[in-house]
């Protein structure tokens, strides 16, 4: 299993990935943990692209680490993990949504939203890179 903490100590985004098979995984478990707050969803990754765009996604952000006007997204294909990135005050700011919805009639199922600040450095180096071998599994 290949895992990767994005935040602090007691508020985070979890992703773990289990990549026993070898290769890109299949699906992420996403665990968000914020103070009172614990919420996990399965994460089913796009057919096309696997979990590259995530990694995509995170890389943009190091790359534009001085900063950037709005809000960028990235949201999993079936719509469980949306994540919300915007520079505010020299840090990252995440808003962290995961979802999961129930088949059965008249149960919609529950939403979950936190917001997760990062710097802009070397955490955020470091969760690309950790992302970059989650998203390929090696």
């Amino acid at each position: 299993m290949i895992k990767t903490r994005i935040g602090s100590n007691h508020d985070f985004l979890q992703l773990t990935a289990d990549v026993a098979e070898g290769g890109p995984p299949r699906f992420l478990l996403a665990e968000l943990q914020l103070h009172g707050l614990s919420a996990s969803v399965r994460v089913v990754h796009c057919y096309a692209t696997g979990f590259a765009d995530l990694a995509g996604f995170f890389q943009c952000h190091v790359d534009d680490w001085r900063g950037w006007d709005g809000v960028r997204t990235w949201e999993s294909l079936e719509r469980e993990l949306k994540i919300d990135a915007s520079h505010q005050h020299g840090h990252v700011q995440l808003r962290v949504t995961l979802q999961r919805f129930q088949p059965d009639w008249g149960n919609d199922g529950w939403t979950a939203t936190g917001d997760l600040t990062i710097e802009p450095g070397e955490q955020l180096s470091q969760i690309a890179q950790e992302i970059k071998v989650l998203a390929t599994g090696s």
